[in-house]
């Protein structure tokens, strides 16, 4: 067999774009040659409502930027996850971190948009 790569990604539409933006778009720049591929851009907002997570997981959240008294917040867009309703409605992704049991409203989180 030829050494060709294959990337393997979840049949769900909404994981299947985050996981392509995490791991095969860096993939397909260093296998190019390239040193790495352009960053995403990112900004800090606030969110407005909790986001649940399980401590050791790493969770994208969709969520939609607004301005509110001059802050920028960050709502999050549920729904089911096979739904591509919810990345439509969003501008990016808040992270919620490895060693984070979710997030709560009011905090300050990091969105990298689309």
């Amino acid at each position: 067999m030829g050494r060709k790569p294959v990337f393997g990604l979840p049949g769900n539409p909404a994981s299947a774009m985050i996981t392509f933006g995490i791991f095969v778009t860096p993939a397909i720049y260093r296998l190019s040659g390239c040193s790495r591929p352009p960053q995403p851009f990112t900004l800090k907002a606030r969110l407005t409502r909790n986001i649940p997570s399980a401590t050791g997981r790493e969770d994208y959240v969709p969520v939609r930027i607004e301005e509110k008294e001059g802050e920028l917040c960050a709502d999050p867009v549920f729904g089911k996850s096979n739904l591509l309703f919810a990345m439509i409605r969003a501008d990016g992704l808040a992270k919620v971190p490895l060693d984070k049991a979710g997030m709560t409203a009011g905090e300050s989180v990091e969105i990298t948009l689309f």
